[in-house]
């Protein structure tokens, strides 16, 4: 027992039941897929990821060499004949061939076609209503993976890495609460009067005082790098005429 096949509507519905030897491969800039040659490939490549994500998924764990296997056999000739018979009458017969009767039950044919149908639902739908089809089809028992990210939905610094104010400090969220968005941390920059090691007491005073008796306005400009925990901070020396 197959899932529901999803409707596709408008342009995707003609390009999909069409087959690719009576459009001749004209892509149609005037739709957002171009024709069923581009979903074919825009499908393969959904398909292999949605598969390869439910089977990544399976526990116990499958190794590497297990995953790529267990993909082939469920994405083999086989497989797709036999979803295409499964939706004989929704797909496979509404598709129109000309006078090439049988073309579909050649595996490449076959492929093809499942492909460009994967590629339209997730162009129509999204990726994640193609997600919840394909997951029914490889593991009716299981729950569909949820491939869609949601960082979307988070909010983003948009202060620069590096900066000061970029580092932040995290408290752990409490236990039935939601982790809200931790406040600012700014370390404090080293003073202007600061004297690094191995500089002599006093020429810094003397530096400023120099500066000033020659009309000199100096601007001290410190930044940090390094970890969080353990930053490191430069201090940038920068002097104008008044």
């Amino acid at each position: 027992m197959v899932p529901p096949l999803p409707p596709l509507h408008g342009d995707l519905m003609l390009d999909v039941f069409t087959h690719r030897a009576l459009t001749g491969g004209v892509i149609n800039d005037h739709t957002p897929h171009g024709n069923s040659d581009r979903l074919a490939q825009l499908g393969k490549s959904v398909l292999n990821t949605i598969v390869t994500y439910i089977l990544f998924a399976e526990r116990p764990m499958l190794s590497g060499k297990e995953l790529q296997t267990k993909q082939e056999q469920t994405l083999s000739d086989e497989a797709m004949v036999a979803w295409l018979t499964a939706y004989d009458t929704d797909l496979k017969k509404r598709v129109r061939v000309g006078g090439a009767r049988g073309i579909l039950n050649d595996p490449e044919e076959a492929r093809f076609l499942f492909n460009s149908y994967v590629g339209a639902v997730c162009v129509q739908d999204g990726l994640q209503a193609t997600t919840d089809w394909v997951s029914k089809l490889v593991k009716p028992e299981g729950q569909p993976p949820g491939l869609v990210d949601d960082s979307r939905d988070r909010p983003l610094s948009t202060v620069p890495p590096g900066s000061p104010t970029s580092a932040s400090v995290s408290a752990p969220p409490q236990a039935g609460t939601s982790q809200a968005a931790p406040p600012p941390y700014y370390p404090t920059p080293p003073q202007a009067t600061t004297i690094p090691s191995g500089v002599p007491q006093g020429a810094l005073a003397l530096f400023n005082q120099t500066c000033h008796q020659r009309g000199f306005s100096v601007e001290w400009v410190a930044s940090s790098n390094g970890p969080q925990h353990d930053p490191r901070w430069e201090v940038k020396c920068k002097g104008k005429t008044t």
